[in-house]
């Protein structure tokens, strides 16, 4: 019987571990970089994973408006709102636990690198950008946050209004599952 009960507590613990460590692993959610500039929102597209710029800490763009991708080599592409754009596209999970095989776009520099991500840890992924080999990158660790930033429409109407804040302590909470549980009014009724 006493075999019995260790055998159930040691299937449970290495159960428990093993979900703790597939949420180790889950790039999906909200991730903010290492300067506080940019929040990503990574999530599923195809058998892959991809990311949307969700929020700036400088959203205004020479004119003054929303930001746009005005360095993008196509003249055509220079009007897109950084905000809600796609930026991390095609990671796939690695035999090694990785996310490789990626792209990663920065509107900054109007160009894309080679990319793969570590996730470190349920709440820390280690990002990395390249040309032709992973030695001739950069990397950092992102931190993934808990509250849900405002949506891209709300953030412009917030730049035209010229009520823009850095604050996000009044961004709804995220669920353990992305959901946001809040009993706030949307951030555009506020």
């Amino acid at each position: 019987m006493r075999g019995l009960a260790t055998g159930f507590a040691t299937i449970t613990v290495l159960a428990a571990l093993s979900s703790v460590s597939r949420a180790a692993e889950s790039l999906d959610g909200y991730w903010i970089d290492s300067h506080g500039e940019v929040i990503l929102n990574i999530g599923r597209c195809g058998n892959a994973r991809c990311g949307k710029v969700a929020w700036l800490k400088k959203p205004r763009g020479p004119d003054y408006g929303p930001r746009r991708d005005f360095r993008k080599p196509d003249e055509k592409r220079r009007s897109r709102f950084v905000c809600g754009l796609t930026v991390v596209s095609g990671f796939k999970k690695q035999r090694d636990g990785t996310w490789g095989d990626g792209t990663v776009y920065v509107p900054d520099h109007g160009m894309s690198f080679s990319g793969y991500a570590e996730v470190l840890g349920p709440h820390h992924v280690k990002v990395s950008g390249y040309v032709l080999l992973p030695v001739f990158g950069s990397s950092e660790v992102w931190t993934r946050i808990k509250r849900k930033p405002p949506s891209c429409e709300e953030q412009a109407e917030m730049i035209a209004n010229k009520s823009w804040s850095t604050d996000m302590s009044s961004w709804p909470l995220l669920s353990a599952e992305g959901d946001t549980k809040s009993d706030a009014p949307p951030m555009a009724a506020r």
